[in-house]
This record gives structure tokens, C-alpha cells and sequence, in this order.
């Protein structure tokens, strides 16, 4: 089953050893070359690391260094068959990476800007009490206020934070040159 989830999870890194060249790789033993790639000793140490602390199941022994080293050399005969056939260059591919580096670039900067703002926000006892009067009103029994406040100011903080990341983004916009052809857009 260990065996079955770390072919899994190695097919799915997002990892291209061919992607870098040997200048720009860690100098040191090479412990496997791969047609014209190399990989050295510590390039496979530093990724079982990785691994083995990403996976806290799997132990060092030497059956998954060997496994490990396995999976790493399917993993470039993958890559380098891909790139033979070209498929690195496909549009669809592209379009794929592509996608990815936006949503990551984006999600990296929203929450930069979202623990930016949450060391703001500060919510006074008269917001939690107040928020806790209007459940009063729309609830028969709600529990007591000691019991449930820190659900009050997690609900309250998170209502701020969106806020304030609308407000900033309103204000990332207004910034912004923007121009829309309308007749271009709805042209038929």
C-alpha cells in the first residue's frame, strides 16, 4: 500500500529534472545518469527528505531508497519520452502550466495580503456582544455568550477580512488602466 501511494504521489509531483540544466544543478556525485540527465547524490537526498518528511508513514530503509530512486528514474523516462514527442511544447500543455502559474501566483499573493490584513483586525467586545444579541433574536436558546465567542470572533474576523480584501482589490483596480472595446465584446 506504502509502495502504491508513493508511485501515486511521485507521478503527480510537479517536478521536471530535465527542466534544469547540469550548470544550474547542485555540483556532486552523480548517483544515476539517465541518457543525458544526471542526478546527483544530493539531488536524491534532498528529494527523500522531502518525502520522507511530506510522508511522516514512510521510514528510511534501504527498500525505499531503492523505490525512491526507482520511481525517480520512471519519473524522468517520462519526462524525457515527453519531450521527445514534443509534448512539452503542445499548446495544451502550455495553456496547462500556464493556468497553474496564475492561480498560484494569485493564491500566493492573496494570502500574503490576507495575513497582512488579519494582523489589523482587532474586534471590540461591543461587536461580539452585539453580533450575540442579533443571534438572541434569531435563535430561541442560543448557548451562552462564554460558550460560544471565540466562534463569534473567528465569524467576525473572517467577515472583516473580506472586507477589507474587497477594498483593497477595489483599490488595485481603480489603479489600473483599463480599457474595454465594448462593441468588440458584443459583437456576435
Amino acid at each position: 500500500m506504502k509502495s502504491n501511494l508513493l508511485i501515486f504521489f511521485l507521478l503527480l509531483l510537479p517536478i521536471s529534472f530535465s527542466a534544469c540544466s547540469n550548470g544550474e544543478r547542485e555540483k556532486g556525485e552523480t548517483l544515476v545518469k539517465i541518457n543525458d540527465y544526471d542526478l546527483s547524490l544530493l539531488e536524491f537526498q534532498q528529494q527523500l527528505a522531502r518525502e520522507l518528511n511530506f510522508n511522516e508513514d514512510l521510514k528510511l530503509t534501504p527498500e525505499v531508497k531503492t523505490a525512491f530512486l526507482e520511481q525517480l528514474i520512471q519519473e524522468e523516462l517520462l519526462i524525457q519520452e515527453a519531450r521527445r514527442l514534443k509534448l512539452d511544447r503542445k499548446e495544451k500543455f502550455t495553456r496547462a502550466i500556464e493556468r497553474y502559474w496564475k492561480s498560484t501566483l494569485i493564491r500566493d499573493l492573496l494570502e500574503r495580503k490576507s495575513e497582512e490584513i488579519s494582523q489589523t483586525i482587532v474586534i471590540p467586545q461591543t461587536e461580539i456582544e452585539a453580533f450575540y444579541e442579533q443571534l438572541k433574536k434569531e435563535s430561541e436558546t442560543p448557548p451562552p455568550l462564554a460558550e460560544i465567542q471565540d466562534e463569534i470572533i473567528t465569524e467576525l474576523k473572517e467577515k472583516k477580512m473580506s472586507e477589507k480584501l474587497k477594498e483593497w482589490l477595489t483599490r488595485v483596480e481603480k489603479k489600473a488602466d483599463i480599457t474595454i472595446d465594448q462593441k468588440l465584446l458584443l459583437k456576435d
